[in-house]
């Protein structure tokens, strides 16, 4: 990269007296020659100063000029048209963008919200934190009262991260704000380990179909200003739903993978489910097992769905919303319903690389550390275990001592 530098002392004008670096160069990006000027009180300072501008230059290629206008906003921007942009699928494969994107504007609207109009040169370590301490004061913007935790604080800088080293790497700023920085601790995170009882489980599939009693206020019809309480009894019918958590459960499938499921995906012969790779998290292909309450429900989908989806739906959270509030179930979530499927697929004897294999996982850390969850019935059910072996009467030395010899000699033999 050729750069050609000058100092001289002005003359005339406002800055008269003071030392000027003058540098010219080529930016083979922007294929034209540009220019710099920068002003220094001394000639020594003005020395030091052309000697870091032409290192900076030659580190980032030219560009750090860009990088100087560029506003943390104007970053967002280009960011969202790069990478941050819905998935782009070639012969069934992701070559480019995201398969949700939605979430990651959610993430850039909060972000550009604390960092604004500041230039990217200013975007430093400590700000950062300040980020993090911000955010976390916050109230979350999904659920009423509840505070941003900070599974959700680690997700934005995980976001921020990817733009600031993309500005690194195209030499927007000259080093990397994040090396070493130490915000992004998932270590600290409270891992979910919410799973559905068998009796949760009986409420929340009886919520999705038969009677229930509701109150609700009206207006009387010949006083306006009175609000009368009516209570009525409605019918609930609602299989598409009933269908999706039964898939949840059983199958261990996503939501959007159950969402983006096709007739033609499901073997009922074989009592299995195919999974494309373009509808899985991972782009990968696999089957999972079809039980018969859940074909059951399919089948009776077929007689009333239309289409290729037996979910011709985009999202269903205000009817498992409903339901959770019927069965008496707020905290619990979509994803708690895969959760409980793999965890009871390992009660059930299931080994954990199986396991993983059909939960669709990549590595087998994932499993261990996301989908083995225990709850009160399993300590239950070990105490009982435990109970039983404690109250064996305790063999005598001579005993315990052949035992061993005979295993041993079982062994060698």
């Amino acid at each position: 990269m050729e750069i050609k530098t000058k100092i001289f002392k002005r003359k005339t004008g406002k800055s008269k007296g003071s030392w000027v670096v003058r540098i010219q160069y080529f930016d083979e990006i922007q294929g034209k020659t540009c220019y710099m000027e920068r002003h220094a009180d001394l000639k020594t300072n003005a020395t030091d100063l052309r000697d870091k501008l032409v290192n900076d230059l030659k580190k980032t290629h030219g560009q750090i000029k860009t990088g100087e206008r560029m506003t943390f906003s104007q970053l967002c921007d280009i960011c969202e048209k790069e990478f941050y942009k819905p998935a782009v699928i070639v012969e069934g494969r992701k070559i480019a963008g995201l398969r949700s994107s939605v979430t990651v504007v959610g993430q850039l609207k909060v972000l550009k919200e604390f960092y604004g109009k500041r230039l990217l040169n200013e975007i430093t370590t400590e700000s950062l934190r300040s980020y993090k301490m911000w955010r976390l004061k916050r109230k979350s913007q999904t659920k009423k009262d509840a505070t941003v935790k900070l599974t959700t604080v680690n997700r934005d800088l995980s976001v921020m991260r990817k733009m600031m080293r993309y500005a690194y790497g195209k030499g927007w700023v000259l080093r990397d704000i994040f090396f070493n920085a130490g915000v992004i601790d998932v270590s600290h995170e409270t891992a979910r380990t919410r799973l559905l009882t068998r009796e949760e489980e009986n409420r929340l599939l009886n919520s999705c179909q038969g009677e229930r009693q509701i109150t609700y206020e009206r207006t009387k019809k010949n006083n306006p200003n009175e609000v009368e309480e009516i209570e009525a009894t409605i019918s609930v019918d609602n299989p598409h739903l009933k269908g999706m958590i039964l898939l949840a459960l059983d199958s261990g499938m996503r939501r959007g993978e159950i969402l983006k499921l096709r007739w033609q995906d499901i073997d009922f012969d074989n009592n299995v489910i195919n999974i494309i790779g373009t509808h899985t998290k991972t782009e990968r292909p696999r089957i999972a097992p079809l039980t018969q309450r859940s074909k059951v429900e399919l089948e009776k989908l077929k007689e009333i769905s239309k289409g290729e989806n037996p979910f011709p739906y985009v999202d269903i959270k205000r009817s498992f919303a409903t339901a959770k509030r019927i069965a008496g179930l707020n905290d619990l979530r979509f994803h708690d319903l895969r959760r409980t499927a793999i965890t009871r697929w390992l009660q059930n004897n299931t080994p954990l690389a199986i396991a993983g294999k059909f939960a669709g996982h990549s590595q087998l850390q994932t499993t261990m550390k996301h989908y083995t969850a225990t709850d009160l019935s399993m300590a239950q059910e070990i105490n009982e275990k435990l109970n039983a072996f404690n109250l064996q009467p305790i063999q005598p030395m001579e005993e315990q001592t052949q035992i061993h010899e005979q295993i041993e000699n079982d062994f060698l033999n």
